[in-house]
């Protein structure tokens, strides 16, 4: 028997990060990427977000490979919206993404991260939690990269 612990926390940013998804959608656009992570038996943790981004901390199911996932969530979730009315200024996500290897130990503080961005946002800019987010796993952060 295989163990296999494939945490991720993934975020994906809007376009230009514009606020293009309403708040009062966001719980469809939540469903419409938990459903699609259940068809690829990926385990979805926490979902949350705010008009112009959207943090994931899923189970990553091992034979299924973290860019390809990331690319098929954007691509199915960007046609979605483009057709549906109710995204009607949604242009496109941004060319890159934020994903990071979390150990279980931190499950519950990542989860706790996830559920509260509504306040957070009140706090720190989009660009300001890349910033961190990508200081804080080592990584260097290049702002055209999630244009």
């Amino acid at each position: 028997m295989s163990y296999v612990n494939a945490l991720f926390h993934i975020v994906i940013c809007t376009y230009q990060r514009k606020p293009t998804i309403p708040a009062e959608f966001e719980e469809d656009v939540y469903r419409f990427i938990w459903d699609m992570l259940k068809q690829r038996s990926c385990r979805l943790l926490r979902i949350n977000g705010i008009g112009n981004h959207i943090h994931l901390f899923i189970d990553l199911k091992p034979s299924i490979a973290l860019a390809d996932l990331v690319r098929d969530i954007k691509a199915c979730t960007s046609g979605w919206m483009r057709r549906d009315f109710r995204f009607h200024t949604f242009e496109k996500w941004s060319r890159g993404y934020f994903a990071a290897s979390v150990s279980y130990s931190l499950r519950d503080s990542i989860i706790e991260y996830i559920k509260w961005q509504h306040v957070h946002h009140g706090v720190e800019s989009i660009d300001d939690e890349m910033k961190r987010l990508c200081e804080e796993q080592g990584m260097i952060f290049h702002e055209d990269s999630y244009e």
